[in-house]
């Protein structure tokens, strides 16, 4: 399946097929669509996933530090330093974009106070918006009657940074790379982020920034210029930032929502699953060698990297998540959307929108907005944030 199905059995027997192999619950984490049934081995809970977050860090953190002070042949810097910052990144995009995410909805522990501290600690940290602010735009807003709308800060950032209808996928695509590699970009993304530590926060988170920015001026000056370049701007900056926007891109198909068209309605149009693999070769019979080693190399090259650094957690059913916001059990996003979807399959009402392969769901947004009218958007008067 090269795109988008609205087919729940399609869908369902891409996972399926992964039966042919061992360690179920490795397919059911790394695709994220799980086996309806399927008993895993101990129940996850937030705590656990907070750790795992923090854990990605540190290891990359570790690897990286390796690759740039012990490394002793270019081979051994090369494969250590991809790997930490590997880890490096999508430890800080999984803190963000879904343990933030679910503490700024109040899922992670039933004290608010709790995980309002734990949120302005994690965001103060890896400098990213603040606890309110984010609550503010992507609870009532974004989740809420803005979405799909100008309203919708998600939307403006898209539209604010070109991703706009009617553009050719050609156009689209040079534009996404062309993104990806700009300084403009990145240092109006990074001065958002250092901005939105600094302005309108409360006296607390002031004084948390200040002495967090002194401790890593400290840092650098101990680790020089080049190493803090390697182990700290390129990760949780650079690459962050290039993870962040691709996320963005593919969590939903960004058009306007139309007349007559209700808020759910809307959610539910344009929620993607973002699912990471492809169908397994029906054998191990030596017919199936080459289309064996191509599917391996598709899941240790894409699907693996875009799990880790795009669609992190619960965010492979990120359309799940619109439709059931207010359901604490975010940790078990991957059952109870399985759940849900075979509920729909039976009574003929399936109406998710299944992607497997993080780049088909980036061609199938690009898809839907170049089938858009082209028009001349007023886009410099969107108010939009990045995150």
């Amino acid at each position: 399946m090269n795109c988008m199905e609205k087919d729940y059995h399609q869908s369902t027997e891409i996972r399926k097929s992964y039966e042919i192999l061992p360690l179920q619950g490795i397919w059911s984490w790394l695709t994220g669509k799980e086996k309806l049934g399927r008993k895993p081995l101990w129940e996850s809970n937030s705590s656990e996933l907070i750790v795992w977050s923090l854990l990605w860090v540190v290891i990359g953190l570790w690897l990286t530090s390796l690759a740039v002070f012990y490394a002793q042949s270019l081979s051994a810097y090369i494969a250590l330093y991809i790997a930490g910052a590997l880890f490096s990144t999508a430890g800080a995009r999984y803190i963000v974009a879904t343990i933030i995410h679910h503490g700024v909805h109040g899922h992670l522990y039933q004290s608010q106070k709790m995980n309002k501290a734990l949120c302005e600690v994690l965001s103060t940290l890896l400098i990213v918006q603040p606890y309110e602010s984010y609550r503010q735009f992507h609870v009532y807003e974004h989740h809420g009657r803005a979405f799909s709308t100008f309203e919708d800060k998600d939307l403006a950032a898209i539209y604010q940074l070109g991703f706009t209808p009617g553009k050719s996928k050609t156009e689209l695509y040079a534009h996404l790379f062309l993104t990806l590699i700009s300084p403009k970009f990145h240092l109006v993304f990074f001065y958002g982020r250092l901005k939105s530590n600094l302005v309108g926060v409360p006296p607390y988170r002031l004084v948390m920034t200040l002495i967090w920015w002194a401790t890593l001026t400290g840092m650098s000056i101990l680790l020089g210029t080049s190493a803090t370049i390697l182990i700290l701007l390129l990760p949780f900056v650079v690459f962050y930032q290039m993870t962040s926007l691709l996320h963005l891109l593919t969590e939903h198909v960004w058009i306007v929502r139309g007349e007559g068209e209700s808020v759910r309605e809307s959610h539910i149009n344009n929620s993607l699953a973002r699912f990471c693999g492809e169908i397994c070769p029906k054998s191990f019979a030596p017919k199936y060698i080459g289309h064996w080693a191509k599917w391996l190399a598709m899941h240790l090259l894409v699907h693996l990297p875009c799990r880790m650094l795009i669609v992190q957690g619960s965010l492979v059913c990120h359309d799940w998540h619109h439709r059931y916001g207010t359901v604490r059990q975010w940790y078990d996003y991957a059952k109870l959307r399985e759940i849900h979807a075979h509920k729909l399959s039976i009574e003929e009402r399936y109406d998710y929108h299944d992607i497997w392969g993080v780049h088909n769901a980036l061609d199938y947004v690009f898809s839907s907005l170049s089938r858009q009218e082209r028009s001349e958007l007023q886009t410099a008067r969107l108010t939009y944030r990045l995150n």
